[in-house]
């Protein structure tokens, strides 16, 4: 696993879905198959930020790639209805978020994490 400060990318890319304006624009953090990319170098210490992103590395070893994303995006779209484009809301009800959300304060949480847990939110 490899850490990224990349300012650019996620204030300008992210920032595409983000609901935030201005500097706070963009993801604090994004996880990317084998990189996690951060805004900020302090990101890059924050353990509680770290432990949610590789919750979603847990979480792709399972689907791989190639299921992980349509899953992802699809629930995305989906919750972009269901929550009348409430895109922060849409974001946050991601199954795959959810559980990141729910454990990201439980640091042993990625050994004990029974597979698919994702699916039970």
């Amino acid at each position: 696993m490899r850490f990224v400060h990349a300012p650019w990318y996620m204030k300008n890319i992210t920032g595409l879905f983000s609901k935030e304006k201005g500097a706070n624009k963009g993801f604090t953090a994004q996880y990317a198959v084998f990189w996690i990319f951060f805004k900020d170098k302090k990101g890059m210490e924050n353990k509680t930020l770290i432990n949610h992103e590789l919750i979603h590395h847990e979480q792709l070893k399972e689907l791989t790639p190639f299921l992980f994303l349509p899953i992802y995006l699809g629930n995305y779209i989906f919750n972009l209805f269901k929550y009348k484009f409430d895109r922060d809301l849409a974001y946050r009800n991601i199954r795959l978020e959810k559980e990141a959300y729910q454990n990201e304060n439980n640091h042993a949480y990625r050994k004990n994490r029974k597979r698919y847990a994702w699916m039970k939110l």
